[in-house]
């Protein structure tokens, strides 16, 4: 399967029939300001992409979507954005970073001082140096950042933990947000974003290949497997055999849990004694409801 491109305007359930930006073009440039609008994301199980694309519906702009999230997209990416573009890039965080080995996320991403907007989304525990790392990586190809956010998302290892987000308020938020960061633009607010985080990184991230820090769970593959294989085909790592759907490359496995989440024969389930022992705990600590947190202009 390759890139999935999408050119969208979706209506949000509390914003029937969309919204609508009441910016007059002709006092604000609007032509010249933003010619068009992309929502680029990298999405395991579609939290990052409700957010993103809110954020987008709330520019009040047409946009397109460009989905990154399998590996093949990815491969074959390749987009030049102008000076008179808006950008707005979504990841989701993992041990407090950006996902490891998806270098290839950025390799076809190329601004020419292109306006962007950063959002990163967590399972409500906390993004630690996922905002700042995006930042930096969008600069460093060619992208100014006019604004940044936090979003939350349904946790990946639980659906205890922040259940169902991003839900009716989170999306209004970011509709909202959408909306804002397009007004300043027009309005030509200047000033830098800054974000929380810290560079050099204090986080190291999540990666499969190091000792973890606390209990993981193991993906395995039971008898209800009827071999679809669609496990093997959505793995944004390649972890899956594409003969064996049993067989699982833990190296490369991330734990995004995109394979459990949309078996249909719920076939993959997660084991492990350490894990299921500390998963209550893990609940219990992340049951505080945490915020949107949104990054305008100094």
């Amino acid at each position: 399967m390759g890139l999935i491109e999408k050119q969208v305007r979706i209506p949000l359930l509390m914003f029937p029939g969309g919204l609508t930006l009441t910016t007059k073009s002709e006092e604000h440039g609007f032509a010249m300001k933003i010619k068009s609008v992309s929502a680029v994301y990298f999405s395991p199980t579609g939290t990052t992409e409700k957010t993103v694309l809110a954020i987008a519906q709330g520019t009040g702009l047409p946009f397109k979507g460009f989905d990154l999230t399998l590996s093949e997209s990815r491969r074959t990416f390749r987009e030049k954005f102008d000076e008179d573009g808006l950008v707005i890039v979504g990841l989701p965080v993992y041990g407090g970073r950006l996902p490891m080995y998806l270098d290839d996320f950025f390799t076809g991403l190329s601004g020419h001082s292109t306006q962007a907007i950063a959002v990163v989304l967590y399972g409500n525990r906390e993004y630690n140096d996922a905002l700042i790392e995006l930042k930096m990586k969008l600069e460093a190809h060619g992208f100014e950042v006019r604004s940044a956010a936090a979003f939350i998302g349904e946790h990946t290892i639980s659906s205890k933990i922040a259940t169902g987000r991003p839900d009716a308020k989170d999306l209004a938020i970011a509709a909202a947000f959408g909306k804002k960061s397009v007004e300043f633009i027009f309005e030509n607010v200047s000033g830098k974003v800054e974000v929380k985080g810290s560079h050099p990184y204090t986080w190291s991230g999540f990666d499969p290949k190091a000792p973890p820090d606390h209990p993981i769970p193991r993906l395995v593959t039971n008898d209800n497997c009827i071999q679809c294989m669609l496990c093997a085909q959505h793995c944004p790592w390649e972890a899956i055999d594409p003969d064996d759907s049993k067989k699982r490359d833990y190296s490369k496995c991330m734990f995004c849990y995109r394979c459990l989440k949309n078996c249909p024969s719920q076939a993959i389930e997660a084991t492990g004694d350490q894990f299921l022992a500390f998963l209550p705990q893990f609940e219990s600590m992340l049951s505080k409801r945490c915020e949107p947190e949104l990054f305008y202009p100094d």
